[in-house]
């Protein structure tokens, strides 16, 4: 069965979820007058919200015997109790013991979902599966890749 298979196949599989949460993007190493140039409206005391769009990407080979790189059930799985529970309908600054003591952009929390989805994925799947990208719509017209670099 699934003779296409008799030499190795890498493919990357994509899974794509929502999320709202609200943050203040201000640092409190720059004074007040600082954080408003640099951060416009972002920086408003009681932050702003939005929905995400989150795509993480995991990569691997085709088992021989399903014919697919995961269950998809298990990557939604991971997601939801990773990802969802600990940022949907959340202040990031304030709910989210990662994001604290950061100034809580886009390209931090890529890079925050990242590292929790690599030790995840290590330890719900050991096929050999790694994670490829994750990439975080801010807006429509907004977004950040991290490839884990």
């Amino acid at each position: 069965m699934n003779d296409i298979l008799q030499k190795p196949r890498k493919v990357y599989v994509t899974r794509t979820i929502e999320f709202n949460a609200a943050h203040r993007l201000y640092s409190t190493e720059l004074s007040s007058d600082e954080n408003r140039e640099i951060y416009g409206k972002c920086s408003n005391t009681y932050g702003h919200g939005h929905n995400y769009e989150l795509e993480i990407t995991v990569s691997g080979f085709v088992d021989r015997t399903t014919g697919f790189l995961l269950d998809m059930k298990e990557l939604k799985k991971i997601l939801e109790k990773e990802i969802m529970n600990r940022f949907d309908h959340k202040h990031l600054n304030f709910d989210v013991e990662e994001l604290r003591d950061t100034v809580p952009s886009t390209e931090i929390l890529a890079v925050t979902v990242w590292d929790i989805l690599t030790t995840a994925l290590q330890s719900y799947i050991n096929k050999g599966i790694t994670l490829h990208e994750v990439k975080i719509h801010e807006t429509r017209k907004n977004s950040v890749r991290y490839l884990g670099e």
